[in-house]
């Protein structure tokens, strides 16, 4: 019997891409699947779609919520599969994937997490194959060295007994990576596309961009007394050498070139990274803004 397999979907006002994305998980034709849809109480045509499809859902509902994530909490709380995913209201599964997902679980039992590559797409973007790099450490994840495009993400549900912490409003699926990793769980890699992942102008990692890269650096912060030796001072440099090419953009020099030395110090293992180097040459473009226009001092916007 294949792995029965839970997909839930949260929605807000998504109307323009949901149907599509309902589409691409119900014509998966997959023989054990749960699909389910949580929708925030959208005022746009989503609940009409919702409701031309709910013979086929498992369970749905539309009805505020706390955002994004306790949607995805509470249709997690709903699934009773063996494997567990979740898809955005904008995103969209390719044909196979389940399939292709369940086969690799069935051929690797001791697999708990599993990511597949992923498509990225969208209005003025051109397609691009993301081929995966997963997350190999709780550094590595920290650090940003992974690509790894949360469509393509599959969890054992077992694995997924917390959920999501709400806490963080835009990393919350990295914390999850971060979490599992310290300990000890290790996600393997599908090399097969198996979602894709659409840009657009209102979709929270295009709007919010800088929110999210704030995030990320508290997130860093957040575990760094939870790492160990270089894996520590890795993190902290990539800390420093973020703040050092977002001072150095906003012609904060001076600054820019403490957080440079500070990193390079910190972590001079890092000294031949693209980051570094990066960070150098944007340094080298730079001169010091006027002093009454600078805001030496401030943090990440």
């Amino acid at each position: 019997m294949p792995l029965k397999i839970s997909i839930v979907t949260p929605s807000f006002n998504q109307g323009q891409y949901l149907e599509q994305t309902i589409r691409s998980v119900l014509d998966q034709e997959y023989a054990s699947l749960e699909y389910i849809v949580m929708d925030g109480g959208s005022n746009d045509q989503s609940l009409s779609i919702i409701e031309r499809y709910a013979d086929r859902l498992a369970c749905w509902t539309s009805e505020k919520d706390r955002g994004q994530v306790h949607a995805i909490n509470k249709g997690l709380a709903r699934a009773t599969g063996d494997v567990f995913a979740y898809i955005n209201s904008d995103d969209v599964y390719l044909p196979g994937a389940f399939d292709a997902v369940a086969e690799y679980f069935a051929e690797h039992p001791e697999c708990q997490w599993l990511c597949g590559d992923t498509i990225m797409f969208g209005p003025g973007h051109k397609s691009e194959l993301i081929h995966t790099r997963v997350p190999a450490s709780a550094a590595h994840c920290l650090s940003w060295a992974y690509k790894a495009p949360q469509p393509g993400m599959f969890w054992k549900r077992s694995l997924m007994e917390n959920g999501f912490d709400e806490s963080w409003r835009y990393d919350f699926d990295h914390d999850l990576y971060v979490r599992l990793l310290l300990k000890g769980y290790r996600c393997e890699h599908l090399p097969l596309p198996v979602a894709a992942y659409r840009w657009h102008a209102i979709s929270k990692t295009m709007s919010d961009r800088n929110l999210f890269d704030e995030e990320f650096d508290r997130s860093a912060e957040h575990y760094e007394g939870s790492l160990q030796g270089s894996d520590r001072r890795w993190v902290r440099s990539t800390r420093l050498l973020r703040q050092s090419y977002l001072a150095s953009g906003e012609g904060r020099v001076s600054e820019a070139r403490k957080l440079l030395t500070q990193a390079a110090l910190t972590y001079p293992e890092g000294l031949t990274s693209k980051l570094f180097w990066g960070c150098v040459r944007q340094l080298s473009r730079r001169k010091p803004v006027a002093h009454n226009d600078t805001r030496e001092g401030n943090g990440p916007e």
